[in-house]
């Protein structure tokens, strides 16, 4: 919900402004009066710092959420005597932030091309912990999930304003999670891990993805982008993916 609600503010925000910025977008100035031309102007080359911009490099910060199968799972104890521990799938975090870099191509006024790399951030939690009385050591249930892409959308703009887009997405994406559970033993007196048993849970899917969002021109080169973007997976483990990304492109 609250991820819903950001990117809900910042299409609000993107769409005030434009209402009021002046024409940044060099792609496509404003349009002259009917009768501009009866008056004897004449019509002006435009510089090469105006020119169409076909290429672009950019960065999202993008806010992921996941969706994984509903499993259960055990884990030895590594501590000598200890009881076994029974997982779920469940207890990994759906929230998973990460950082997006890209390359763009917009031959067209209404369509463009954009390729990605995108590598999450790394997120470790414990979940479940247990010691025994005058013993240094204990035994923790350590939950991690991460992934990376990468692949080509195919962006769709509609221009609302000079400064001001919409646009629509679909694109291919080759998805690698990596998720595993940890049950490692410590030692108290020094936190050094001595014994560990692992269960890991690792997908590779291609998958289509698509999406909405807006983008509105800061300058004749540099833009703001807000996007959101569904993948359905459909894997051993993981079903779909839910992305909100907020970033700039710079175009050339």
């Amino acid at each position: 919900m609250k991820k819903i609600f950001l990117i809900s503010a910042a299409l609000a925000s993107l769409a005030t402004y434009s209402a009021s910025a002046q024409s940044y977008n060099s792609n496509y100035p404003s349009n002259v009066p009917n009768n501009y031309y009866s008056y004897g102007a004449q019509p002006q080359r435009r510089s090469s710092s105006s020119a169409f911009k076909r290429f672009s490099i950019g960065f999202d910060y993008v806010l992921g959420s996941t969706s994984m199968d509903n499993q259960s799972f055990t884990l030895d104890n590594p501590l000598v005597g200890g009881e076994s521990y029974t997982g779920n799938t469940d207890k990994f975090e759906d929230g998973i932030d990460s950082l997006n870099f890209n390359f763009g191509f917009r031959p067209w006024r209404y369509l463009g091309f954009e390729a990605f790399y995108q590598q999450s951030l790394s997120d470790n939690q414990v979940k479940y912990q247990e010691s025994y009385s005058g013993d240094s050591r204990f035994a923790q249930a350590e939950y991690e999930v991460k992934y990376k892409a990468y692949g080509l959308d195919a962006i769709g703009y509609i221009p609302l304003a000079s400064s001001f887009e919409l646009l629509a997405t679909v694109g291919v994406a080759q998805y690698d999670f990596d998720a595993k559970v940890d049950f490692n033993a410590y030692k108290n007196t020094s936190m050094n891990k001595y014994r560990a048993n692992s269960l890991k849970m690792d997908d590779s899917k291609l998958a289509f993805r698509y999406g909405g969002g807006a983008q509105i021109w800061l300058s004749q080169r540099l833009a703001f982008r807000a996007m959101y973007r569904y993948t359905s997976i459909g894997g051993d483990y993981f079903d779909d993916v839910s992305e909100i990304s907020l970033g700039l492109r710079y175009n050339f």
